[in-house]
């Protein structure tokens, strides 16, 4: 009985490496276009840049935890609530904070926010990510004092 590869062939072996390395190379386009569209796999914006002064970072980090300041962290009615006390609980006035509300998973869903003092120590900011799920808030000062903050949270 004679089939289709009986004898075999050179352009029969031809054909099967192509549609082999065809269909290969299909789903590794398919499985990278997939995967860039969903997460680029960047946290931070210029990470790189970000690597580079480090040695800044820490050296911010470490005045921080000398000044002892802490924050908590509320959401009521569509608004998110920071109050920063320092080491004695005392309230810390004059921040000029900014930051965004990250999403986990998708970069595309996160939303700056732009804080405004309300009374001493207490800064508020619009909520524009109303989306249920988990978030984190990164939060810190433009200005003079050292400070920056990472909460999660849970919005319902």
């Amino acid at each position: 009985m004679k089939s289709f590869l009986n004898p075999v062939r050179g352009w029969h072996v031809l054909v099967l490496i192509v549609l082999f390395f065809s269909v290969t190379i299909g789903v590794n386009a398919t499985f990278i276009t997939l995967a860039m569209r969903t997460h680029p796999g960047e946290d931070v914006p210029r990470s790189y840049y970000q690597g580079l002064n480090y040695n800044e970072t820490l050296a911010r980090r470490h005045e921080q935890a000398e000044l002892g300041w802490s924050a908590r962290v509320n959401v009521v009615d569509g608004e998110l609530l920071v109050e920063v006390s320092d080491a004695d609980g005392a309230p810390v006035p004059g921040l000029l904070l900014t930051g965004a509300m990250n999403h986990p998973t998708n970069t595309s869903r996160d939303c700056p926010l732009e804080f405004l003092e309300g009374r001493a120590g207490l800064y508020r900011a619009a909520l524009p990510c109303t989306e249920a799920g988990q978030w984190h808030l990164r939060a810190r000062n433009n200005g003079d004092a050292p400070f920056e903050m990472e909460h999660a949270l849970w919005l319902r």
